[in-house]
C-alpha cells in the first residue's frame, strides 16, 4: 500500500523534474525500507511527504496524489474496499485499515444528527503537511466514490479548515461546488441515506477473503510503528478476547511498566486504546450486521449487555439502540 502511494508521489515529483533519488536523499530515507510487503511508520511518511512538498512547490500536490490513488491499484486493501456492499461499509473499512492507508492521520466517523462525517485528526504537524494529508484523503475518497457509487456524490460535501489557494480552481474541479474553506475543522460530510447506496462492484465472498488477508498483513507487519500502533494492532488481532496490557507487553518483548511508560510518552494509556478499538468494532457490528446487542457485547468481551450499553453511551453519547435508530437501521436491543 505505502509502496504504491510513494510510487504515485514519485511520478508527480518527476513531472516537476525531481528524481526519486533526489527526493529520498532530501528526506533522509533508505530506499531499502520501501517494499510492497512493508508498511512505513508515520514518521517515515511524514519525512517523505514533507520533502515532496518542499521539492515540488505544488500547492495542489495532495489533491493530485488523491486523484491518482485508485482502489484497483492499492492491492489487498483496495480490493477489500472495492468489493464492499455499500458506501457505509467502505467508510468503516477506511477506519479499520487506517494504519495501512494513512498512518499519520487518525480517521474517525462522527455522527452529527442527519449526517455522518469522515474526519481526520492529525498529530501536530507543519500546516503544509496537515493540508497535504487532508487534500490527499478527501480527493482520494471523492474520486473513488465517483467510480464506485457516483450517485452518492449528490449527498457528499467537503469542509476544510484552511483558506482556498490564491491560484487555480482545482478544488472545485475535483469536488464541484460541494467544498467550503475556512471551516472550523476538516471533514467529509455524508447524508445518512448515502451510506446505504450499493456498490456496483460488491462481492461478499471475495470481500471476506480480502478482509481476512488485510487483517493478516496488518498483524504481521514487520515495521513496528509507534507503541500505540503496535498495541492497537495486537488488540485488533484478537478482536473478541482482548489481551491484557501484561500480555501485550510480553508479546512486544518488554515489561508492563515499560509499556505503560512508552504509551505515556505518546500521550495515551492502555485503557483508552482498548476503548477505542472496542468502539471502532462496535460501530462495525452495529452498522454492518444484524447482531443483537447482547451478541455484540459478547464479541467485544463485555461481561454483560448492560455493561456494553453503558460503555457505548460513554463513547458516543447514545445507546446502541439509539445509534441504530439514528442511522435508520433496525434496532435489536435484546
Amino acid at each position: 500500500m505505502h509502496h504504491y502511494v510513494m510510487s504515485m508521489t514519485a511520478e508527480l515529483l518527476a513531472l516537476e523534474g525531481v528524481t526519486r533519488d533526489r527526493w529520498f536523499a532530501a528526506a533522509g530515507f533508505d530506499p531499502a525500507d520501501l517494499s510492497p510487503n512493508r508498511l512505513l511508520s508515520a514518521q517515515q511518511i511524514n519525512q517523505l511527504s514533507a520533502s515532496a512538498i518542499n521539492l515540488s512547490g505544488d500547492v495542489y500536490l495532495g489533491i493530485h496524489l488523491g486523484q491518482r490513488l485508485q482502489l484497483v491499484s492499492l492491492g489487498m486493501f483496495g480490493y477489500a474496499l472495492l468489493t464492499s456492499a455499500r458506501v457505509g461499509e467502505v467508510l468503516n473499512l477506511l477506519l479499520r485499515y487506517n494504519r495501512a492507508i494513512s498512518p499519520s492521520i487518525d480517521i474517525a466517523l462522527v455522527s452529527t444528527g442527519a449526517s455522518i462525517e469522515l474526519r481526520n485528526k492529525i498529530a501536530p504537524l507543519p500546516t503544509t503537511l496537515e493540508r497535504f494529508y487532508a487534500d490527499a484523503l478527501y480527493a482520494s475518497v471523492y474520486t473513488n466514490l465517483k467510480m464506485l457509487a457516483p450517485e452518492s456524490l449528490n449527498a457528499v460535501s467537503v469542509e476544510l479548515n484552511y483558506p482556498a489557494p490564491d491560484t487555480g480552481t482545482l478544488y472545485n474541479e475535483v469536488f464541484g461546488d460541494n467544498v467550503r474553506f475556512n471551516a472550523d475543522r476538516c471533514g467529509m460530510i455524508f447524508n445518512r441515506e448515502c451510506l446505504a447506496i450499493e456498490i456496483a462492484s460488491s462481492d461478499p465472498i471475495a470481500q471476506d477473503i480480502f478482509r481476512r488477508q488485510c487483517d493478516r498483513m496488518l498483524s504481521n507487519d514487520v515495521h513496528a510503528g509507534s507503541v500505540s500502533e503496535q498495541v492497537t494492532r495486537e488488540l485488533l488481532a484478537d478482536r473478541s478476547s482482548f489481551p491484557s496490557s501484561a500480555t501485550i507487553a510480553k508479546r512486544l518483548h518488554t515489561s508492563e511498566s515499560t509499556l505503560q511508560r512508552r504509551l505515556a510518552r505518546e500521550g495515551t494509556k492502555f485503557q483508552p486504546l482498548l476503548d477505542r478499538v472496542r468502539y471502532r468494532l462496535a460501530l462495525e457490528y452495529l452498522e454492518g450486521t444484524d447482531l443483537q446487542v447482547f451478541e455484540i457485547a459478547t464479541l467485544l468481551d463485555f461481561s454483560s449487555a448492560a455493561n456494553f450499553r453503558r460503555a457505548f453511551k460513554r463513547w458516543s453519547g447514545k445507546t446502541p439502540s439509539e445509534w441504530r435508530d439514528a442511522a435508520g437501521l433496525q434496532s435489536t436491543e435484546s
